[in-house]
């Protein structure tokens, strides 16, 4: 039996000058289109998630070192849209312990609703000198518009 090429399974030759392939039957390279790439909007905060323990401390070691603050700091602690919002204040009452975990003050606590236990997310804006502590069902409320959104969209 002679043998038989069959040229739909024989890869085409290979252009001399670029290395690549060319396109079955015309001789030209294919090319793919280029991936847009967005631009990644700059991080200026950060982020952390932890739990109240019993005591209503809130640890909170990588948000401080984000702020650099201080052992001892003066703060101003006070309630905002349901989160708690501490800020540097040399008039403050109340003091950054030296044990990076947050005393959040019962009447915050209670206003918030925050309990033992729950989970907290925690975001250091060093630009404005502001640690926000926010219950996770506040931030679940925030989410639940975009989530529906984009449950919408799947459906689409």
């Amino acid at each position: 039996m002679a043998e038989q090429i069959i040229t739909g399974l024989v890869p085409p030759p290979k252009i001399a000058d670029s290395g690549s392939s060319p396109e079955a039957g015309t001789g030209e390279r294919r090319s793919l289109p280029l991936p847009v790439i967005t631009r990644r909007r700059e991080l200026l905060t950060t982020y952390g998630m932890t739990r109240v323990d019993a005591s209503g401390r809130i640890p909170a070691a990588p948000v401080l070192h984000a702020l650099e603050w201080p052992p001892g700091l003066s703060l101003t602690v006070r309630v905002v849209l349901g989160a708690v919002v501490l800020q540097p204040d040399p008039g403050g009452v109340h003091r950054l312990p030296s044990t990076q975990r947050i005393k959040v003050p019962a009447t915050a606590r209670a206003e918030c609703g925050l309990r033992a236990s729950d989970v907290v997310v925690l975001v250091a804006d060093p630009q404005r000198g502001m640690l926000l502590i926010y219950p996770l069902v506040t931030v679940d409320e925030v989410l639940a518009q975009r989530h529906a959104m984009i449950w919408v969209g799947e459906s689409v």
